[in-house]
């Protein structure tokens, strides 16, 4: 079952992020994170996008479109995830 946005917001996860966070860009970033390959988490695509986990920016020149997360709500989302003994 998908973590919802209602979730991380009744467990207050969805604060801002400490002053020396930097968002990890890219999927192969956020794959990096999770040790696990692009496609499995861009699997996850939608539902980390319901729940506020990532969100898109435009970098670069030409701006693109780039995904980039916060570590901290990506960590919360896990931990949802594995509260409901789901494995990512």
């Amino acid at each position: 079952m998908p973590v919802t946005i209602d979730e991380m917001e009744d467990l207050d996860l969805l604060d801002m992020p400490e002053e020396d966070e930097e968002a990890i860009q890219t999927w192969a970033a956020l794959a990096r994170f999770f040790n696990c390959s692009e496609r499995k988490i861009i699997s996850y695509k939608d539902e980390l996008l319901a729940c506020g986990a990532i969100f898109y920016m435009k970098l670069g020149r030409p701006p693109r479109k780039t995904v980039c997360a916060f570590p901290h709500r990506l960590r919360n989302w896990a931990g949802l995830k594995g509260q409901k003994g789901e494995i990512i």
